[in-house]
């Protein structure tokens, strides 16, 4: 095992939980782009998605979670080991998370770069492609310079106070202008709306909370501060409050955007059309608020999701993760060259965005099947599955396979329209 302190990630994952990094990575600018273009769509009714997917995503952590407890190995490393396949199975987690991250970083840029435009164009009345150029330049070196050293410890607590402000405030919001409460009720009760880009959108906002990522990152981290059975109630608690608090400001975007959006008819189309969900607290001040809030959402999750294909290279092969391996820098190269080129895509930066959660929702039910099997096989020893636990996982199973069939029936529409 790592020594802690032995390289910058070390450090970083001391100093702070699994949970607080999950958040990090989750709530960012793929949940504030899914929730709030649901709510501007359909008000409070897509509610029950945000409700099961953090609901089934606490589950799946904690499951991914004991299993490393229990063990101590990784879960893609165990799936390589003890499943039938399980080489073929893990290439493809692999394979499938990673593509999905490439295009998850090309989105987050293209929507840090939209917003930025904006903000430049309202303060000095100005905006060319120029500008769009010099900010995509500079982003995108100083992505590459913070991973390329590996120094980004002070940069995350900087950007975490960012995202913290932008939540605030959309909490603060969200109690400003939330709907009846019959609506949110009645928003509990399983339904997609029969409208174009519906399946899209639902299973977006699956994919941005209940992500296969987070799920092996959970495991990846938990052994990287060397936890085991001793941890477990702590492990249990910490995957409580990162749940709770995933789910407190999704809901929160949901309804700024259900309650000044949805009640003026004006759906999410374009990067800027969110700033309007924090204008009845912040007034002509929201869009400096929202900018500065996702523009920290932005990179604060762009650096793990940089991270994640490079993490789950070592939880495959079980090697120590290291920042200044050839296989970390190689990727540090590579997100480096999507950042210049994701502004410049010709998709929009919000579909972009939902198109990649959408395909992290395809691929979960691969991770619920796989960690099922591992909780219920002989190196788990005493501490298997209980029946009761198995059921539980064979509901995440089951809703994994309904986010993944509205994933692929999104996708496959959204590829047809783009290139049919």
């Amino acid at each position: 095992m790592q020594k802690k302190g032995s390289n910058p990630i070390s450090k970083l994952l001391a100093l702070i939980g699994p949970g607080l990094f999950l958040i990090g990575y989750n709530i960012g600018t793929g949940s504030v782009t899914t929730m709030a273009s649901a709510g501007s769509r359909w008000g409070m009714s897509l509610t029950w998605t945000v409700v099961l997917s953090c609901l089934f995503t606490f589950i799946a952590i904690f499951a991914f979670g004991k299993y490393t407890l229990v063990t101590g190995d990784t879960i893609l490393y165990a799936v390589k080991r003890h499943l039938p396949l399980g080489r073929l199975i893990g290439i493809f987690i692999l394979g499938t998370l990673s593509l999905a991250e490439i295009a998850g970083i090309a989105g987050l840029m293209a929507i840090v770069v939209d917003l930025l435009q904006e903000w430049i164009k309202y303060g000095i009345g100005y905006r060319s492609g120029w500008i769009k150029l010099v900010l995509t330049a500079s982003l995108s070196t100083m992505v590459f310079i913070i991973m390329w050293r590996g120094s980004y410890q002070y940069l995350e607590k900087v950007l975490s106070i960012l995202v913290s402000i932008m939540g605030l405030c959309f909490i603060a919001t969200a109690l400003l202008v939330v709907p009846e409460w019959r609506k949110i009720i009645a928003g509990l009760v399983p339904a997609v709306p029969k409208e174009p880009g519906a399946s899209l959108i639902v299973a977006g906002m699956a994919g941005t909370t209940f992500s296969s990522a987070v799920f092996y990152c959970r495991s990846i981290i938990i052994k990287a501060k060397g936890w085991g059975l001793r941890e477990e109630k702590r492990a249990w608690f910490d995957a409580l409050v990162s749940v709770v608090s995933m789910f407190i400001l999704s809901i929160a975007i949901m309804i700024c955007a259900a309650g000044t959006l949805y009640v003026i008819n004006k759906p999410v189309e374009e990067a800027i059309d969110m700033v309007r969900t924090l204008e009845p607290l912040a007034g002509k001040f929201a869009i400096s608020i929202f900018i500065i809030g996702i523009l920290g959402a932005g990179l604060s999750s762009l650096i793990p999701t940089a991270l994640i294909a490079p993490w789950l290279i070592c939880d495959y092969t079980n090697t120590k993760t290291d920042p200044k391996s050839k296989i970390s820098r190689t990727f540090v190269i590579i997100c480096f060259i999507i950042c210049l080129s994701g502004p410049y895509i010709n998709v929009k930066p919000v579909l972009l965005m939902i198109v990649t959660m959408a395909l992290l929702a395809v691929i979960v039910p691969v991770s619920t099947i796989s960690i099922t099997i591992l909780l219920n096989q002989k190196q788990m020893g005493e501490h298997k599955n209980s029946a009761l636990m198995n059921v539980v996982c064979i509901g995440t199973i089951i809703f994994s396979f309904v986010m993944s069939y509205y994933g692929v029936i999104s996708l496959t529409e959204f590829i047809q329209n783009k290139f049919g």
